[in-house]
Formats: C-alpha cells, structure tokens, sequence
C-alpha cells in the first residue's frame, strides 16, 4: 500500500473502533476487509493494530487473528470461530493448560468470552513431547470472571476449568507444536504493533504539551533535556515499528519474538519519558496518560513482557552463537 492509502485506512480504522456493539469482524466487514487484507494483509493488520492500540479500543481483535491462525496451520475451518485460551502467567513457555492425570487443569485468560456451542482451543503443556492442542466440548462449564487488575476496560476474562480429559478432542497430531507457535508468532508481532500505536501516541501528546507548556518565560519543549527524553524515546518506538513491520511480512517466529520485545520496551520508556514531560499532571485521574501506561502494562504481558522476552532471546543467542537476520536489519 502506498502512502496515501494507508493514511485513507488508518482513518476508516479509527472510525470503526470508536463505534460501539456487534463484533469487530461485523464492523470491519462493513468497510470491505477482505478485500484490504488481499490487497497486503501485512499491512493492513499491522495499521489495524496500531490503530487499536493508539485509540485504546477494547474490541477484540487478537482472539480471531489467533483462532484463524490455528485453524489454518490445522487445516480445521471449525475452529476459526475458536476461542484460543492464553497463559496467565508472564512467563512465554508456559501454557493454559496442564495435563494432571486423567485431568486437564485449565487457568488462563480469554480476550473475549467463550461463546456456548462454538469450541475452545486449549495450549496444552505436552512436556517433552512440546505443545498439545485440546478442543474442550461444547457445554462446559467454565468459571469466568474479568480481570480486574490494572486495566478492567481491555475486558480480560480469567477461565479457570477441571476437564476429564477423555471428553477433549486433542487435534493437530504431529502439528500442534507448529501451530501454537504460529499463533504465538501472529499474537506477538500484532501485541507489538499494538504496543507500538499507544508508544506514537504518547510521544506525540507529550511533544505537543512540551510545545504549549510554558516555564521560566519558555515552551518546556526548547530545553534540551526534554527535547532528548523525548526524542530518545521516539527513535525506540521507530525502531519497534520497523522490527513488526518485517515479523508481519516474514511470520518468522524470531522476528515476532523480537519485535514484542522491542515493542514492549519502547512502550514503557515512552510513557516514562512522556511522564517525566507532564510532571505532576500526569498523575491526574482526569488526564488521558493513566489510560495508555495502564493498557501498555496489560498488553505488555501477554505472551511474554518484554524483561523475559529478552531473557529469552539471550538464552537463544547464547545456545545456538548465531544471530538471526531481520529482513533488512
């Protein structure tokens, strides 16, 4: 897509996330999606995500990119509606689900709730044998509740389940590894564009406040210790960019592990900078800052937040001596 395009894009995307009711995938159907992601689905996801992420939307648009992923690699169309159940815990290599007996143990978090009749995708810890996939039958009952925590408006929702396992369809024989990594590719580098659209709009919101906020008879934004603060944290958020924008084109899991963790890095060091900008404004109820660095602390641990991610990443560099190539980087 050429320049011009995606900013025509980028703008329908804004309108149709501030709209309210039905499902996202209703919503983008309108605007002719499928026609868009033909066009250059790279593209297109990563200026939705970005999207989402700078207009702080709660609509739900990790759940299907993870569902249709699965399906795909499965070659499974039923479970492209699938609700994909993610870790709860902060660390990458866990699962939602561990096999305890003749039991499954299930403790995750949803993006959006279960739909009765529809399946549910279960990350299974397989142990040395890697990920298992587990479809949970239709009517179990699940105990759901939203996930209060820092951010309650993303609309998280804790699932907690006791499952005999003899009542799950274990699917994928043979690919449930390379499926769960696939969507953990897709879920990583579209958390990071995320991460990336709420970083942009932080720097520039504290850019222009540095521009209005007048101290000692001067804008805050012509000292030179504001304008570095700032400017250093926009060349990570550039950077991050730059790093999704090559994991969306290539899939490449170690492109999309990078990129989150770039991504989730520059997101934090913009809103740290961007606080320091504010000063004591920004500790306000009524200033909008508190709703981004809450969102950038929930989006951050989703598969991984960026400290352990880079523990990851070293503990691969350090195993294999090598250094992956990113696209061009």
């Amino acid at each position: 897509m050429d320049g011009d395009t995606l900013e025509m894009l980028r703008a329908s995307l804004e309108h149709v996330l501030s709209q309210d009711g039905g499902p996202l995938s209703e919503r983008l159907g309108a605007l002719g999606w499928d026609e868009v992601l033909a066009d250059d689905a790279p593209a297109a996801l990563q200026v939705l995500f970005e999207t989402k992420g700078r207009t702080l939307s709660t609509a739900d648009a990790i759940g299907p990119l993870l569902s249709g992923s699965i399906a795909a690699t499965l070659g499974s169309p039923e479970l492209t509606a699938a609700t994909v159940v993610l870790p709860a815990s902060l660390h990458p290599e866990r699962l939602s689900a561990r096999f305890d007996g003749e039991r499954l143990m299930v403790a995750g978090v949803v993006t959006s709730r279960p739909v009765s009749g529809e399946p549910v995708v279960l990350p299974v810890d397989g142990g040395l044998e890697g990920v298992s996939l587990a479809v949970t039958p239709a009517g179990l009952d699940w105990s759901v509740r939203p996930v209060e925590g820092i951010d309650p408006s993303l609309g998280l929702l804790r699932v907690d389940a006791d499952v005999v396992a003899a009542n799950v369809t274990w699917t994928g024989a043979g690919k449930a590894v390379g499926a769960w990594q696939g969507a953990a590719t897709q879920g990583r580098w579209a958390l990071a564009a995320e991460l990336v659209g709420i970083a942009n709009h932080v720097i520039l919101r504290a850019v222009a406040y540095a521009g209005e906020r007048i101290q000692y008879g001067r804008p805050i934004g012509s000292f030179q210790a504001v304008q570095h603060r700032l400017a250093g944290a926009y060349a990570s958020v550039i950077g991050a960019s730059d790093v999704v924008a090559e994991a969306a084109v290539s899939a490449s899991p170690w492109a999309a592990l990078v990129a989150k963790a770039l991504a989730g890095r520059a997101a934090e060091t913009a809103c740290t900078q961007a606080q320091q900008t504010y000063g004591a404004i920004g500790f306000t109820w009524e200033h909008e800052f508190h709703r981004y660095l809450r969102r950038t602390y929930v989006l951050d641990r989703l598969l991984g937040d960026w400290r352990t991610l880079e523990r990851e990443i070293g503990l691969q560099l350090h195993a294999t001596g090598d250094v992956p190539r990113i696209g061009s980087l």
